[in-house]
Order: structure tokens, then C-alpha cells, then sequence
């Protein structure tokens, strides 16, 4: 159905690590005073409010998608807004979901896939309506790391047999196992221009968290072309990473893609077409009148304020847990 981008970035990073080592006695008792104070630390909230102006850099309004549903049932707008990978950091993927939509060619496709803690799924085929022209064919090297596949899988496979275990016959109740995999199978994490990555030793790639949005192909080599894309909506998806494509996130409207009914069919794919839900339009952010552009900044990865932010959270477990802050500019 889908795979992911692996491109080299040259920015700046945030690296974060995670003690997964239970604590002892002694640091449990180090730890106590700090946690008595716990209730004087800033909150999330607060610390974003403090983060002074040059931490908050702009998002490109090329880089947007505006994706427009029709209105609910009680007249309420629906839309979603979606930064694309910048160009540095993507490949042919996004270039060809930026032919689409100054094509406009999602215009009156459908949502057709709606699966639980999974994925939201859209758009057309060949079969639907023409191509446009132009289109690149992306290689599976591009974003395929069959190595780092396959030992995820070996390790999740091992992991979750040992907290199986544990929860048995232990009694331990270790949850969830997304917090504690990340470091097991050869990639650091962090955050770089404002995107959550994984980093090896031969290049970096960016982490399908929720919000996320991943081209769908049939069986390799099949690469997809862009024109149907999954929005992953739920822990579910974690595993697909290194395997998956990745061409941006949504970052403001995620709800009206989550908040619909379920598919009843495999894999949450709908029974009729009559349930499908129809896609007035997707739009480059940037054809539309400037009045109608909408403005984001992102905290920068490299900003002391998203280590505070992701303090105030609780710290690091799962680096998908504490997404980078967008902000809506005032207009």
C-alpha cells in the first residue's frame, strides 16, 4: 500500500535519548525532590507563550496544501491544511503530489478507506479520471531501507515476546512498546527543521507520526505516484517506518479526517460507494488568493524552547509523542 522517504538532510538536529532502565531505590529517592517541585514547572502552554520570536521560524506557503470537504451536517466547514516535505528534504513523491494539485486533480475523488488507529485513506487512479503529465516514476531505493526493515522487525518480534512474557508471568503490565523500540534497531531520533527523523550511519529519514501522509502502490516494484495517499491516524502505523513513503503531515484539520465513519470492509476500506466521502478540492496554498493563504510557524528544532516544551510534557518516551509546535500566524 505504501512505503517511505529516505533522503539525506543537512540541518541541524536535536538528538534525544531515552533511559529505559528501570530506576533503583537510590535514584527513585534523588528523584523525589524534583518531583515534589513538579507542580512549579511551566506547562506546555506556558512555555510556547514564552518562547520568544526568532525560536518561531515561518513554513513556506508553497510548502501548504489546503483540502476541502464538503460541510458537515451541521453546517460546519471542513478543512485541512498540509505541510508538504520542503524540497531539500523530500524526493519525486512530493513533486509529483504538487503536479496533482495544480492540476487540480483530487477535485471531486473521495475518501474511500477509514481505518481505525490506522489510516485515513484517499484520492484516484488511472481508472478514475486521466493522469497528468509529467508524473516521475520514484524508485523504491528512494525510500525503501530493506536492512533497518527487516531488523525492526526482528526486534519488535523479540520485544514483544520478552514484554509478553513479563506481563504473564511477571506481572510487570509493560506498556506500550512503542515507547522503548526506537533505540533497538540501529537509528537515532530527533528532530530536524522541524520534522521528527530517524538518523543512521548512512542518512537520515522522516518518521511517519500521526498526521503523516503516505503515498499507496500496489505490490513492489509498483512505487505509487502520489495520487492516492494514506493520513496515518494512529499508533497502528508506528511499524511502517524505513518501509513507507512519507510527503508531509497535516497540521491543522486532522480531526475532520479522523472523525468519520468507519470502513466495515478489510482493512477499513468502505462496503458502497455511497459511503464514500467526497474531496471538493486540494489546493497549493499558494494559488489561492493571498486574502485566502493560510500562515504557519513551526518551533524551530534547534530553539531551547522545544527542549523545554518537550520537558513540560514529561520528557521523551516516543519521539511521535510530543509533536514540534505549529502555530497559526495572526492574520
Amino acid at each position: 500500500m505504501k512505503r517511505h522517504t529516505k533522503i539525506l538532510l543537512a540541518v541541524p538536529f536535536l538528538f534525544l535519548t531515552a533511559n529505559l532502565s528501570p530506576a533503583s531505590p537510590a535514584q527513585a529517592q534523588d528523584a523525589a525532590p524534583e518531583e515534589e517541585d513538579a507542580d512549579k514547572a511551566p506547562t506546555p502552554e506556558e512555555v510556547l507563550a514564552a518562547a520568544p520570536a526568532e525560536h518561531w521560524l515561518p513554513i513556506p506557503v508553497n510548502d501548504l496544501l489546503v483540502m476541502t470537504l464538503p460541510d458537515d451536517a451541521e453546517g460546519n466547514s471542513r478543512q485541512a491544511v498540509i505541510q508538504l516535505l520542503p524540497a531539500r528534504l523530500s524526493g519525486g513523491h512530493v513533486r509529483n503530489i504538487r503536479t496533482f494539485a495544480r492540476a487540480r486533480w483530487w477535485d471531486g475523488t473521495v475518501i474511500y478507506r477509514v481505518s481505525k488507529g490506522f489510516v485515513t485513506q484517499f484520492g484516484g487512479t488511472p481508472l478514475s479520471k486521466p493522469m497528468p503529465k509529467n508524473l516521475e516514476t520514484v524508485p523504491e531505493s528512494e525510500y525503501y531501507n530493506a536492512a533497518i526493515g527487516e531488523r525492526r522487525n526482528r526486534d519488535m518480534a523479540a520485544l514483544k515476546a520478552a514484554v509478553d512474557y513479563s506481563n504473564t508471568y511477571q506481572g510487570t503490565e509493560i506498556r506500550p512498546l512503542m515507547k522503548i523500540i526506537y533505540e533497538n534497531f540501529g537509528a537515532k531520533v530527533g528532530f530536524g527543521a522541524g520534522w521528527p527523523v530517524g538518523i543512521t550511519d548512512k542518512g537520515s529519514y522522516p518518521l511517519l507520526c500521526r498526521g503523516s501522509l503516505s503515498p499507496a502502490h500496489y505490490d513492489p516494484p509498483d512505487t505509487g505516484t502520489g495520487s492516492e495517499l494514506s493520513v496515518i491516524t494512529g499508533e497502528q502505523a508506528r511499524g511502517l517506518d524505513t518501509k513507507f513513503g512519507n510527503i508531509g503531515r497535516v497540521i491543522a484539520g486532522l480531526e475532520h479526517l479522523v472523525n468519520l465513519p468507519l470502513g466495515t470492509e478489510g482493512g477499513g476500506f468502505y462496503a458502497d460507494k455511497s459511503q464514500h466521502v467526497p474531496i471538493q478540492s486540494i489546493r497549493l496554498a499558494s494559488e489561492l488568493p493571498v486574502a485566502d493563504q493560510p500562515r504557519y510557524e513551526y518551533l524551530a528544532s534547534y530553539s531551547p524552547s522545544l527542549l523545554k516544551y518537550i520537558d513540560a510534557h514529561g520528557g521523551y518516551g516516543n519521539i511521535c509523542t510530543v509533536p514540534v509546535p505549529i502555530r497559526k500566524v495572526a492574520e
